[in-house]
């Protein structure tokens, strides 16, 4: 497991807020020079109008979490509720309206994702994909994976690398009042994905 503090998650302006780098792969890539096979990060938009980056031969998904926000992608426009993911080219104009923070998963295309919210006090996580993410947006929690425990603060996040796609449980337990983890799922190809409760 990787244990990534907040204060040492990267933070970079871009053209509508601030966007937080919780975990790019491979470790050594770069997002300015679009050479990753996928990256989680937490954003805000801090304008009511802006444009996404461009990011070609990537998919985006994205997650708002404190307002909705309409996306434009020039034939149509879709309002994304908080707690619901929108899937997009990356390569295809998208204009934001709405002032917001989000989660965002970008993978190039020999990977396939999902995000989701964890709401509930105590939770078993079983998953099988390659790649985990643990964001902790609301009070202290405490992970535990085969026998390993960690405690993670608000906006402190841990990575799970599971090349092999061994089933785990991945054990969550919420210490303070406020229940908001967003969970990052990435597997290599194109097989099916998701987590089961």
């Amino acid at each position: 497991m990787l244990f990534k503090k907040a204060e040492n998650c990267q933070t970079t302006q871009w053209s509508g807020g601030k966007t937080t780098e919780l975990y790019i792969f491979p470790e050594k890539s770069s997002y300015l020079e679009k050479n990753f096979d996928f990256r989680f990060s937490f954003a805000t938009v801090d304008i009511k109008l802006s444009k996404f980056t461009s990011l070609p031969g990537y998919k985006r998904i994205l997650m708002p979490l404190s307002n909705s926000i309409e996306l434009d992608n020039g034939k149509q426009e879709t309002t994304i509720q908080v707690g619901n993911t929108y899937e997009f080219d990356g390569g295809v104009p998208i204009a934001s309206k709405g002032i917001s923070t989000d989660v965002n998963l970008m993978l190039n295309h020999g990977f396939d994702g999902q995000i989701s919210i964890i709401g509930e006090e105590n939770k078993i996580i079983k998953t099988s994909m390659n790649y985990i993410g643990v964001f902790n947006l609301g009070s202290e929690i405490e992970l535990e994976l085969k026998k390993q425990k960690l405690v993670l603060l608000s906006k402190d996040c841990v990575i799970i690398d599971n090349a092999n796609s061994d089933n785990l449980d991945i054990n969550l337990n919420v210490v303070g009042d406020v229940k908001r983890i967003i969970l990052f799922e990435v597997k290599k190809g194109d097989e099916a994905v998701g987590h089961k409760n």
